[in-house]
């Protein structure tokens, strides 16, 4: 039997799921290496304290999201703030992943609509990537109000193969938001 969203929880990582945060974030990246811009050797090497330090973050507002079936993390995504002082209005969407057995439950959309509602309350815009061959996720992306506000070419090299990504922006000082 296939998950229900209903049995679905998300929320808030805390230092201690970083484990299975590491352990999401390499099935991310060895499924599909075209989507995410990391080697999964390099997130290998980082290790747990890597993931530890995702969690807490480095800005006022960083926070990482986990979607649970249970007891178990089932997806993943981060929000992370521009360091500088002119840019910390804006944050990043990172790191969105599902595992196969949520897909095609709202799972996906109950982590990004946690992730949505945190960040209103510290940034004007939420930005992201992805990936221009991956016709799912930009469907899902625009469904939830993302606008494209560019693509940028060859962002991504993966075998020798490169690929490009468009720039997502949902912006929450638009009255239409």
């Amino acid at each position: 039997m296939s998950p229900s969203p209903a049995d679905a929880t998300f929320r808030r990582l805390e230092v201690t799921d970083a484990a299975d945060f590491l352990r999401l974030r390499l099935a991310a990246i060895t499924e599909h290496p075209e989507y995410f811009g990391a080697p999964a050797a390099e997130e290998a090497a980082g290790g747990i304290p890597l993931f530890e330090k995702r969690i807490r973050g480095f800005q006022d507002g960083d926070a990482a999201f986990g979607a649970f079936l249970g007891d178990e993390m089932v997806g993943i995504t981060a929000l992370f703030r521009a360091a500088s002082g002119t840019m910390r209005h804006r944050g990043e969407m990172w790191g969105v992943y599902v595992a196969p057995k949520a897909r095609g439950t709202d799972v996906a959309e109950g982590l990004i609509r946690a992730l949505i509602a945190h960040a209103r309350q510290y940034v004007d815009v939420l930005t992201g990537h992805v990936t221009t061959t991956n016709l799912r996720a930009k469907a899902f992306y625009d469904r939830l109000g993302f606008s494209i506000t560019g693509v940028e070419r060859k962002i991504l090299k993966v075998n020798g193969r490169h690929f490009d990504q468009e720039l997502l922006i949902l912006d929450f000082t638009d009255s239409a938001d």
